[in-house]
């Protein structure tokens, strides 16, 4: 059953492009979940779809609100990040000094097939690790994907309360005088389909970059399996993750080295949040037993 599944799976990848649309992924991470052990009593089986349901309900939620600051109103801040990404920097932008530094005459180098995956790893490496959790401890997974949540809707609040524009909107609307290359989707294809532009038109949002969720979610996988990093080694690929995530997406134009950072910021907040309500939670320890005193231990010799 499980062999099958992968076979389907890998099938439909390399003719349609892997599930990035929500509830098309999630039927695909069910019936994973299902597939791992069909032997397993009916009752589990619905367990899951008990479990992941409201989730998935949620993130679709999220998903068709990210845009909401356009219909409330709320002023685009297009200069704003601008100037204090040049401040940092010595009057420099990060991203216009990259893809100067690296594109080489307008170029496309190979290694952009590298970033492309380190992108678009955003829509599916974090739902895997769900699965992954969930099939190993289901108390695991539930702290994972409350910070999932969390984060998500913590990044929500703020693109509806302050709505900021990425590096290639204020390109093109000459507040960047330069030009900026959304390079993330360079290179990265399967059969005819480049995924990574596919992504990039079907999932930007000219309102949501502050904070970077692409950067937090990256931060967010690497400490979720931090503790099943048992050698040293292994470590090393969870640290680079994080940081190559923050690399395309300022050299790729779609965030500036603030969004990155913010978005570290918040998984330190959703976690955080995430743990003090846990600690709320968790039953009290019992109580510790009566001291009984010995006998004649408070009389006279």
């Amino acid at each position: 059953m499980w062999s099958a599944y992968l076979l389907a799976l890998l099938v439909v990848t390399v003719l349609f492009g892997p599930p990035t649309q929500r509830i098309y992924q999630a039927l695909w991470i069910v019936a994973g979940i299902a597939a791992f052990a069909p032997d397993r009593p009916w009752r589990e089986h619905v367990r899951i779809l008990v479990d992941w349901v409201p989730l998935i309900a949620a993130l679709v939620v999220y998903d068709h609100t990210r845009g909401i600051a356009n219909t409330l109103g709320m002023p685009l801040r297009v200069h704003e990040p601008v100037a204090v990404e040049r401040a940092l920097f010595g009057g420099t932008l990060p991203t216009v000094w990259l893809q100067e530094e690296l594109d080489g005459d307008a170029g496309r180098p190979w290694w952009t097939v590298l970033t492309g995956l380190v992108y678009t790893s955003h829509f599916l490496v974090p739902w895997l690790i769900a699965a992954i959790f969930y099939v190993l401890s289901r108390e695991r997974w539930s702290k994972y994907m409350r910070r999932i949540l969390l984060l998500s809707y913590l990044g929500l609040v703020t693109y509806v309360l302050l709505p900021a524009a990425p590096p290639w909107y204020a390109a093109r609307a000459g507040v960047i005088q330069a030009e900026i290359h959304r390079s993330t989707g360079f290179g990265f294809r399967l059969h005819s389909v480049d995924i990574g532009a596919d992504w990039l038109a079907a999932h930007s949002n000219p309102v949501a970059a502050i904070p970077s969720l692409h950067a937090g979610f990256a931060l967010l996988v690497a400490i979720a399996l931090w503790p099943s990093a048992v050698h040293w080694w292994w470590r090393i690929p969870l640290a680079a993750f994080p940081v190559a995530m923050g690399f395309t997406l300022v050299y790729g134009g779609e965030h500036y080295v603030i969004d990155v950072l913010l978005g570290w910021v918040y998984v330190g907040l959703a976690i955080g949040l995430a743990t003090a309500w846990e600690r709320r939670r968790a039953p009290a320890g019992p109580a510790p037993a009566p001291t009984v005193a010995a006998p004649g231990g408070d009389r006279g010799g």
